[in-house]
């Protein structure tokens, strides 16, 4: 697809033109978007800052050294037939503006650029690595490799599982895991917690639970008056930061109606980590990457339907369940009712975080795309026979 010649926009921004929609973001919603708008026969543009698309529910075991390197990442390419490469800078109905000066008009655009790592006032923090991308997973595995000692502050999803994942690979490592809650993976049902302090301590992590950090320095943290040496990890959590934008948002996070269009706006839809997505009480649903798959492909259904002028179709969302994969063929799973976190059957979430990044793979690039899948994921591909595409999807995490 070539772009149209440009043109001056009255913002002074220098206009290009795309046929179809234009997806900004590749992640698991920027994906699930282009995948669904193309098989509506629908021209597709997809623009992210890095050309890679990083296989986030992978990256804790990657940074930890319990997984190859080649898990953490792949280049869009291999995903898309036109990749585009820069930074959204703003968004305006049915067009974007990029960090280099450029506007990109389309007839829809889905907003799918996810969220980064929460910056609180902790005095410091500028010396702590973070995990979010694949560069700082590789980054991360590195100066693990080298540390006697590491402290993770923050006992959630990704602090949860860095740990397992450096437990596992590195036991000449010593794991600190700081959390300010009294219980390990806070707001998910106790048990998965449970589980999660269980499979840590019979590894060796020590745990500091309803602790704080003070301060962090280049060589350690302080933590209520007592310093602890080691390379310090922030798993503090994630927040969108949307404002910047131009676009109505609540808690950093886009504002989006019940057809994910993003509010005020009929050309520009947004999903994923950084749209306010809610569920059908109004109730502000998380930032996971089961919300991310389905939101996108929605959205990328809704703005192929604007291409097409036909009328879009509400989406109802909700949390289905969690899946955490702790390494060493341990993990945890909330599914309904049904909780996977004691001995014996906490070897199962990791076999469903297989199965659910091969029924990703398969959505977003079909059979094809499992050459460049991790290896237990074409393990299971050759086990089993392959996934329903309208199956549900769970958060693995």
């Amino acid at each position: 697809m070539t772009p149209s010649t440009s043109r001056q926009h009255t913002s002074g921004a220098r206009t290009e033109r795309r046929d179809g929609v234009v997806v900004v973001g590749g992640g698991y919603a920027g994906l699930h978007a282009v995948r669904a708008a193309e098989q509506r026969g629908v021209d597709v543009t997809l623009i992210d800052r890095s050309g890679n698309h990083d296989f986030v529910t992978r990256l804790a075991a990657v940074a930890g050294g319990a997984a190859p390197v080649g898990d953490a990442r792949q280049p869009l390419e291999r995903f898309a037939d036109a990749v585009e490469i820069g930074s959204l800078a703003a968004v305006e109905d049915g067009a974007v503006v990029l960090a280099d000066g450029r506007r990109i008009e389309a007839d829809a655009v889905v907003i799918t650029a996810g969220a980064e790592p929460s910056r609180p006032p902790i005095d410091g923090l500028e010396h702590a690595a973070t995990l979010r991308t694949s560069d700082d997973a590789l980054a991360l595995r590195t100066a693990i490799a080298g540390a006697p000692s590491v402290v993770i502050v923050g006992g959630g999803a990704t602090g949860v599982q860095l740990a397992g994942a450096i437990a596992d690979a590195r036991p000449d490592v010593r794991v600190n895991l700081v959390e300010i809650d009294e219980g390990l993976l806070p707001g998910l049902p106790a048990g998965l917690g449970e589980g999660a302090a269980r499979i840590l301590t019979d590894r060796g992590v020590e745990l500091l639970l309803g602790r704080s950090a003070d301060r962090i320095t280049p060589d350690g943290i302080e933590i209520d008056g007592v310093f602890l040496e080691g390379l310090v990890v922030w798993a503090g959590g994630f927040t969108a930061r949307a404002e910047r934008l131009g676009v109505h948002t609540d808690d950093g996070r886009i504002v989006v109606d019940a057809d994910l269009r993003v509010a005020g706006m009929e050309r520009t839809f947004a999903a994923g980590d950084i749209a306010a997505h809610v569920d059908r009480r109004g109730g502000e649903l998380p930032m996971s990457a089961q919300i991310a798959v389905r939101a996108g492909t929605a959205a990328g259904r809704n703005a192929a339907r604007v291409v097409r002028g036909e009328p879009t179709t509400a989406v109802p969302l909700g949390q289905m369940g969690w899946v955490f994969d702790l390494s060493g063929r341990r993990g945890l799973a909330q599914l309904g009712p049904f909780e996977l976190s004691h001995p014996f059957t906490d070897l199962i979430p990791p076999l469903l975080h297989d199965a659910i990044d091969l029924k990703n793979l398969l959505e977003i690039g079909g059979v094809g795309a499992l050459r460049y899948a991790p290896e237990p994921v074409r393990a299971l591909f050759r086990l089993l026979p392959p996934l329903g595409t309208d199956s549900p999807s769970f958060a693995a995490s």
